[in-house]
């Protein structure tokens, strides 16, 4: 009963219910005197009054049952007992009607002279009320659904933020925690992911007393899947490059080689890796490499010229019977080799202008004297102040100093 009461205050406001009561009673008394038919003031706003209040909490206490109908069963059902309340809101009525104005007539003949008003307010009334409230009704199931959708997409975008926040921890253990190094080389690292997950690996492998392995690489596309492929690409580095023996120990090119295999056999069609691998050799000061389709390799020299070491293979994943070959350079006390992925160089600003090599080599050419954290860091602050901390995809960056 307190959700009929609730129901009724708030559908209709009960006091503003009687003004539109009395209001409807005076339109009525204004077209009788329009057309000079004679009505009694008291007769007609008692008649409104009770017939609209009797029929209004008819209406409540019986609405919801025909509303659960569907067209036209609803009004079917409905407009029968419609017509029911109105001759007995009209009979109700009646009886103080006839008690205060004493007609000259019997009270079935005055009832019989003012049912059809009594049943005309309760018709009106009645389709109103029922439009309204079902219209109503449809709308609060309506937005009841709504609600109950987007708490439902908020806790799968919880659940979908939370299963990204695991993969980024799983991801980040899987890069090098410690930068390894050997005498004669100084080396740091840097990873900005675009998302939560990142397609970009690197690694600094330890291959001997003096020879790390360098390796830097982007898995094609972004998110889950290629978090996950450079998850498997991250395995089969790891494995190559354990024992001797292995191809990643002495041989960039085998190691390449090996990937391709491997990859080409097991990752989707289109999908592919670009990889950039090389050997730091402290007793030769010789740098072996093999670029599979990666960014080209940035050497600054003591003298300040610059090399871009441009010979490369071919991606990854893509064809098992590319080949791949060893490549040498040597580097010398005061060099400054960088290896980058492209979120480094194309990083871009507002005016859709690239970071680029030249503003690489001037992040450098800044910071070289003041060791290889320094450069780290310059090339991270100039990149993020360029694009305006928007990268556009992952940015991973290998610094290598000669003492």
């Amino acid at each position: 009963m307190a959700k009929v009461r609730n129901r009724f205050l708030t559908g209709f406001n009960l006091l503003g219910f009687q003004l539109i009561l009395l209001l409807v009673a005076v339109c009525v008394r204004v077209v009788f005197w329009i057309f000079d038919r004679p009505a009694n003031m008291i007769a007609t706003l008692i008649a409104t009054l009770v017939t609209g209040n009797f029929s209004a909490g008819v209406f409540i206490l019986t609405g919801s049952t025909f509303q659960r109908r569907s067209p036209p069963w609803n009004w079917i059902g409905y407009l029968p007992g419609l017509i029911l309340t109105g001759v007995i809101a009209s009979i109700v009525a009646e009886i103080p009607i006839y008690l205060i104005t004493r007609p000259p007539t019997t009270f079935a003949r005055a009832l019989l002279s003012d049912a059809p008003f009594g049943i005309v307010v309760t018709l009106v009334f009645g389709i109103v009320y029922f439009a309204y409230d079902n219209t109503r009704s449809r709308l609060v199931a309506r937005n009841e659904q709504l609600q109950s959708q987007v708490q439902l997409g908020l806790m799968e975008k919880q659940g979908h933020q939370s299963e990204l926040q695991q993969a980024h921890d799983i991801q980040v253990h899987l890069l090098p925690r410690e930068t390894p190094q050997i005498p004669g080389y100084q080396i740091a690292c840097a990873w900005q992911p675009a998302r939560t997950v990142s397609g970009d690996y690197f690694d600094v492998l330890v291959l001997g007393p003096d020879k790390l392995g360098l390796c830097i690489a982007d898995v094609s596309g972004k998110g889950i899947a290629a978090a996950l492929l450079m998850a498997n690409l991250q395995a089969s580095v790891k494995a190559f490059t354990e024992d001797q023996g292995n191809p990643g120990i002495d041989s960039p090119a085998a190691l390449c080689s090996k990937l391709n295999t491997v990859l080409s056999n097991n990752i989707a069609p289109g999908r592919f890796v670009t990889l950039f691998y090389g050997i730091l050799d402290s007793s030769s000061r010789a740098f072996r490499y093999e670029n599979a389709g990666h960014c080209l390799p940035l050497i600054v020299h003591r003298d300040g010229t610059i090399d871009f070491p441009a010979a490369y293979s071919g991606v990854l994943g893509l064809f098992s019977h590319w080949t791949y070959s060893d490549r040498e350079v040597q580097l010398r006390p005061g060099d400054v080799l960088l290896l980058t992925t492209d979120g480094v160089l194309e990083a871009a600003n507002r005016e859709e202008e690239e970071f680029g090599y030249q503003r690489l080599i001037a992040s450098v050419e800044a910071s070289r004297n003041q060791g290889v954290h320094a450069i780290r860091q310059r090339v991270l602050a100039d990149v993020a102040a360029f694009c305006s901390n928007q990268f556009q995809d992952d940015a991973s960056l290998i610094v290598v100093t000669v003492d």
